[in-house]
C-alpha cells in the first residue's frame, strides 16, 4: 500500500513538473514570439495630419512631456510651415517624424462632401506625373527642414488615385510606407503591404474609446495607428484632455506598449520579416 501511494505521488509530482515546464515553455514562447522590441505586446503609432498650429501648441508639448514620439504628416503649403519653420525643425530634432502629406493636400472633388476642394487641388484632374512631382517636391522640402532622406507618406483624404491612375506603384519608389485609415486601425505584423498601413480616426473620441482601440490591438499583437487632426483646437478635433489621457496611459506601461514613429515601426517590421525568411 505504501509503495503504491509513493508511486502515485511520484506520478503526480512528475505530471505537475511536466505541466509547470509546459506552462513555462509556453510563456517563453509567447515572449519570444512578440514581434515588437523588448517583448512589447503592441506597437502604437501616433500620427497627426496637415501641419496645424495645435500640433505645435498642444500635441508636441504633450508628447514631449511623456517622452513619446509622433509622426506629423506635413502639407508644405500650410501657413504653419512658413510661420513656424524653426518649431518643426525642433520637433524633428526631438525625435518626431516629419512625414509627407504633399504640398497642396490634393483630394478627389468627385467624392461626396468634397465641395471644399478647390479646382487646383482636385486630384481627379491631376496626372500621375503631377502627383509624383508633388510628392518629390515635398520630400525635398522636408529634407531641408530635418535632414532626413527617408520618411513615410499619408494619402490626403485617403485617396490613392490621381487622374484615374493608381499612385501606389510609383509611390513605392519614393517612400518606404504609406498610411490609410480603417475602422480598427490595426496592421497585422505578417501583413507585407506597407502602402496601406491602417490608422484609427481619433477625432471626437473619448480617452476611454482611444484606449479601447489600443487594448483591442494588444490582443492581436498588432501595430495600431492613430490619425489625429486638431488637438484641442483647429478642426476634426480630439480634446486636449482626451489626447493627454491616452498618452499618459501609454507612457505608464512602457513594457506593454512600444510607441514609435511610422518610419521606425515599418523599418522594424521589415527587418523582422526578413529575419523570419532566412
Amino acid at each position: 500500500m505504501f509503495f503504491r501511494s509513493l508511486k502515485r505521488s511520484s506520478r503526480s509530482l512528475t505530471a505537475a513538473l511536466l505541466m509547470a515546464g509546459s506552462i513555462a515553455a509556453s510563456a517563453s514562447a509567447t515572449e519570444v514570439s512578440s514581434p515588437w522590441p523588448g517583448g512589447a505586446e503592441v506597437a502604437v503609432v501616433l500620427t497627426y495630419d496637415d501641419a496645424l498650429d495645435s500640433h505645435l501648441d498642444v500635441a508636441i508639448p504633450q508628447l514631449n512631456e511623456h517622452k513619446l514620439p509622433g509622426t506629423f504628416y506635413l502639407s508644405g503649403a500650410r501657413p504653419s510651415i512658413r510661420m513656424r519653420l524653426h518649431e518643426w525643425r525642433r520637433a524633428a530634432q526631438s525625435g518626431h517624424e516629419l512625414g509627407n502629406h504633399m504640398l497642396y493636400h490634393p483630394c478627389r472633388k468627385s467624392v461626396a462632401n468634397r465641395s471644399w476642394v478647390k479646382p487646383w487641388q482636385d486630384l481627379d484632374k491631376y496626372t500621375l506625373e503631377q502627383f509624383i512631382d508633388e510628392v518629390q517636391a515635398t520630400n525635398s522640402m522636408l529634407e531641408a527642414i530635418d535632414g532626413q532622406q527617408q520618411r513615410t507618406f499619408a494619402y490626403p483624404c485617403g485617396d490613392m488615385v490621381a487622374g484615374g491612375q493608381d499612385v501606389v506603384p510609383e509611390l513605392k519608389k519614393l517612400v518606404p510606407a504609406a498610411r490609410l485609415f480603417s475602422a480598427d486601425g490595426q496592421h497585422h505584423p505578417d501583413d507585407r503591404d506597407f502602402y496601406r498601413v491602417a490608422s484609427f480616426d481619433g477625432a471626437e473620441k473619448s480617452a476611454d474609446e482611444l484606449i479601447a482601440v489600443v487594448e483591442a490591438a494588444r490582443q492581436n499583437n498588432s501595430l495600431v495607428g492613430f490619425m489625429f487632426h486638431g488637438v484641442g483646437g483647429d478642426y476634426i478635433t480630439v480634446s486636449e484632455e482626451d489626447h493627454q489621457a491616452l498618452l499618459a496611459h501609454l507612457a505608464a506601461h512602457p513594457g506593454r506598449y512600444w510607441v514609435a514613429t511610422m518610419r521606425e515601426a515599418v523599418a522594424h517590421l521589415k527587418k523582422e520579416q526578413l529575419r523570419q525568411n532566412r
